[in-house]
């Protein structure tokens, strides 16, 4: 019977040839003379990292090896990434890797050189996590021997707090999660929200609940979703057919789409299922009675109370509710043949097959009323459907490396129009595969060398329009990741451990019972406490003094979040900044703060976030709150500073703050030059806050 390790040299003899660009294969000989055409990965403790052609990294002990090739072990160089986290993401990163490079090979274009470990640590801190390392982070990594090092802090930072709240950062945008919608506000769903990526919940069973999500908002977070457009079907049907599978249909709401093959009554067929759900909020008060709400109003002594009350209503009123009868109909001013105006409509789902795929896609019909929503969920999340998949992994390519394969992202009609078609059938696939744990699909993306390698800085002729991904291209931060970065210099890794969690809190101070055997009395001493709580949670921005204001907002995040020793930490306030990750800030923020300066989403529109410079950007940089900040004596960045040695040391601190790396030999000279002309630590930290470098993700 053969060893396991007569099996290995076997089956990797016979494995399907698949090749990355530039990638070295040698043959190597066991102790018994057996042979392995194979990639060196790299040796750590007494193994040796061998990768095949078919992207498998083999482990197997050193002493295994001939005696020359055990030093030749010990000699070479690893090729490309070093160890990877397991032989089978070797080879699905290997596999992806093979595809982004068939597309370069085949329009005669070249892959960038592998990013140094100083670039890569900087890049994959700011897209897990989304901010900078702090000094000691970069230096962690960047000293660590090991060839396995850059798979180990990829494993670290999706598995920190940081992953939590970056993503949360994405997908409110991507859902137009803000504090406030339909006058109240919609705490509890961003709670849920965070929750579900703490908890690392599959993508298709985390949109199948915001589908299906019923009662009210104050209850159920997920209900979120479908709240944030109220009473709005038609609106919210385009905005999820577009966000969850890249349908392109908001011209089918009013005619036939020009463009792409939906029909309005398609459009109207599928907002049918959403023709017996009840969002528009008139059901809160209906146990106890509009007559009876009236009553205790009027019994209130001051107007501004009675207002107050209502508002009261309003929030309890948020809710989601089935009915029994489906009550959408075709427009008034419907014109084809197909309908007549006002007729009502039954619900039917699309039929769609991929273009390299004859089996067309529809899912199984149902007939009863209350299963509508379930229903549509089932067929939206379904891993046969071919766009849910495919879309989700389009947009997180995207986040990795600066543009879609597909773009825009919420538009994969033609899926064959992409830059490198082949890639984007694989990524669905492999969502599928992993069965949508975003977690892990962002862990296969980032042990690619493809995303591993140099970042494209040059223009882009046509705006990359045919970016076939040489690497990732050189982006600006966005304004989440900017002021993380900016909070990360003054404070630390400490700015990932506080979590604002002002869902539970709200809905208690929130919560008035309407039923129906609540006796008058009851319900009006229950809503002039919830009154009197609302203080904590009222106006919309606050006025007057903004570092009196900041210090007010951190005690209300305080008590908003929990008992003060439930806390891991307390945001610090300086110059009126609250120093807490943007996604534990208001959502979003006012407008004259750096994040809404830098580009954060009004979260009025989908995908709306901008990274587009600007001058009032520059002039925050050189004169702003932030830049402030950065520069005091008690920032961690200047502080580490001014405790090193000397002049050399002082310069190589901040550099490794501000850029993960350390100056160049020029750059070095012309710093201390500067110190021992004057220029203080201070100064020299705004110099590097406002060069091009800090705000670019390399």
């Amino acid at each position: 019977m053969k060893t396991r390790l007569s099996l290995l040299f076997a089956c990797a003899l016979s494995a399907p040839f698949l090749q990355a660009e530039g990638e070295v294969y040698r043959t190597w000989t066991d102790s018994q003379g057996r042979k392995l055409e194979a990639t060196f990965r790299g040796v750590e403790n007494g193994q040796v990292f061998l990768q095949v052609r078919n992207g498998y990294v083999y482990r197997l002990p050193l002493e295994k090896l001939s005696a020359a090739d055990q030093e030749a072990a010990k000699t070479l160089k690893p090729e490309g990434l070093g160890i990877p986290a397991d032989p089978n993401l070797a080879q699905a990163a290997a596999r992806i890797d093979i595809l982004v490079n068939g597309g370069l090979q085949k329009a005669g274009q070249q892959p960038n050189p592998l990013a140094s470990d100083e670039q890569f640590v900087r890049r994959v801190y700011l897209d897990i996590v989304g901010r900078i390392p702090t000094r000691e982070e970069a230096l962690e990594f960047i000293n660590d021997p090991s060839v396995s090092k850059r798979a180990k802090v990829i494993d670290k930072l999706l598995n920190s707090d940081g992953y939590r709240s970056h993503l949360f950062n994405y997908f409110a945008d991507m859902m137009r999660v803000a504090d406030q919608a339909q006058k109240a506000r919609f705490y509890t769903y961003q709670d849920w929200l965070k929750s579900q990526i703490a908890d690392n919940i599959p993508w298709d069973k985390m949109v199948y609940t915001l589908m299906t999500a019923d009662g009210k908002l104050l209850d159920n977070g997920a209900t979120g979703y479908l709240l944030r457009d109220a009473g709005m079907r038609l609106d919210n049907l385009s905005l999820t057919l577009s966000t969850f599978l890249g349908a392109n249909v908001s011209c089918a709401q009013c005619h036939d789409h020009p463009f792409a093959d939906w029909t309005q009554r398609q459009f109207y067929e599928m907002a049918s299922f959403f023709g017996a759900t009840e969002t528009y909020g008139v059901r809160g008060s209906k146990g106890y009675g509009m007559q009876g709400m009236r009553q205790i109003l009027n019994s209130l002594d001051d107007r501004r109370l009675q207002q107050q009350a209502r508002n009261l209503l309003r929030i309890n009123a948020l809710e989601i509710e089935d009915g029994g009868e489906n009550d959408l109909k075709l427009p008034d001013d419907y014109k084809y043949p197909d309908g007549k105006p006002g007729q009502a409509v039954a619900p039917k789902l699309i039929t769609w097959g991929d273009s390299k795929n004859t089996k067309a896609y529809q899912g199984v019909q149902t007939k009863k009323e209350e299963d509508l929503r379930a229903q549509f969920a089932k067929w939206m999340t379904s891993p046969d459907n071919p766009r849910f998949a495919m879309t989700i992994a389009n947009r997180l390519w995207k986040r990795a490396f600066g543009l879609g394969v597909r773009e825009p992202v919420t538009d994969l009609d033609d899926p064959e129009s992409a830059v490198n078609p082949p890639l984007l059938r694989h990524l669905a696939a492999e969502m599928v595969r992993l069965k949508f744990d975003l977690k892990q699909f962002m862990r296969l993306l980032y042990n690619t060398q493809a995303y591993q390698r140099e970042a494209t800085s040059h223009e882009m002729a046509d705006g990359g329009a045919s970016y076939l991904f040489p690497g990732p291209i050189l982006r600006r931060m966005s304004a989440e990741q900017a002021w993380d970065s900016c909070a990360t210099l003054v404070v630390g890794a400490d700015v990932d451990k506080f979590k604002a969690n002002r869902g539970e809190a709200y809905a208690k101070v929130m919560k008035v019972d309407f039923s129906a055997d609540a006796s008058p009395s009851a319900v009006k001493a229950q809503i002039e406490t919830a009154i009197a709580g609302m203080r904590q949670f009222g106006g919309n921005r606050p006025q007057g003094n903004p570092k009196n204001n900041a210090r007010k907002r951190r005690m209300q995040m305080m008590q908003q979040g929990g008992e003060e020793e439930d806390l891991t930490i307390a945001p610090p306030v300086r110059n009126g900044l609250v120093l807490a990750r943007a996604s534990e800030l208001p959502q979003p923020e006012r407008d004259q703060h750096f994040l809404r300066m830098f580009g954060q989403s009004d979260r009025q529109i989908a995908d709306s976030s901008s990274d587009e410079g600007s001058i009032p950007q520059v002039l925050m940089l050189m004169n702003g709150e932030a830049q402030r900040v950065i520069g005091q004596s008690d920032s961690l960045a200047v502080k580490t500073a001014t405790a090193q040695g000397n002049a050399e040391d002082q310069v190589e601190s901040l550099y490794l703050s501000f850029f993960s790396r350390m100056p160049r030999t020029t750059e070095l000279a012309d710093a201390v030059a500067a110190l021992d002309s004057g220029l203080t630590l201070r100064d020299l930290a705004w110099v590097l806050f406002n060069t091009r470098e800090f705000v670019f993700v390399e």
